[in-house]
């Protein structure tokens, strides 16, 4: 896998337009790669969160099954400031423990009642929360402690047949470190992200290392 952290200038009017769109950049990271579907390409990606008040470059982590071509964004598409690359393998062990952040879309689909059949948002921290044990027990490990940030709603739009559609995410930032229980079912969440929505730059799940002698 890849990692990529690309660096945007915020100053920029491309740059704006784009970040101001979830679906816009999505097929902008899609761009270098016209013949792949975002599955082959295995893209992940998150624009890591900014302190409003200042004026500092944009990061955006994205991960791919693929060496990335990012230069081909430029200068049309999307102006990068830098970028930087690196290509990495995962092999935990069980019981090893890493810091993590991933950008979720915590949803359900409801089985009864009005919604029944429908995918809905969680809106409560507990219910937030008891989302990310419950993906986790999925996915190869347990949350050890956690950090719960309620982002609101990230809203992007699609046009389609001459019309435009406004799609709605419910966007919530976890923190924290995690254990590993099972290694394959690990490396697969690692690879394909975690959650809804990975479209619109949610499920990449980021880990810094930390071994933990047991």
């Amino acid at each position: 896998m890849y990692l990529s952290c690309l660096l945007l200038d915020p100053r920029d009017r491309r740059v704006r337009k784009v970040l101001s769109n979830r679906y816009e950049l999505h097929r902008t990271l899609l761009f270098p790669y016209p013949e792949l579907t975002r599955e082959e390409i295995g893209l992940l990606y998150r624009v890591e969160p900014t302190l409003t008040h200042e004026l500092q470059p944009v990061k955006i982590l994205a991960q791919t099954q693929v060496a990335p071509e990012w230069h081909s964004l430029e200068p049309a598409r999307l102006p990068v400031l830098s970028v930087e690359t690196k290509e990495f393998h995962l092999t935990p062990k069980p019981g090893e423990r890493f810091y993590f952040r991933l950008e979720g879309n915590p949803t359900v689909r409801r089985n009864n009642g009005d919604y029944k059949g429908k995918r809905v948002e969680l809106r409560t921290i507990e219910e937030q929360e008891q989302w990310l044990v419950n993906k986790a027990a999925r996915h190869g490990f347990r949350v050890i402690n956690l950090e719960t940030t309620d982002l609101g709603k990230v809203v992007s739009q699609k046009a389609e047949d001459d019309l435009r559609h406004t799609i709605t995410h419910q966007a919530v930032l976890y923190q924290g470190l995690l254990e590993v229980t099972d290694i394959e079912k690990f490396v697969d969440a690692v690879a394909e992200g975690i959650g809804a929505a990975k479209g619109f730059g949610f499920g990449l799940l980021s880990l810094a290392g930390l071994r933990m002698e047991k």
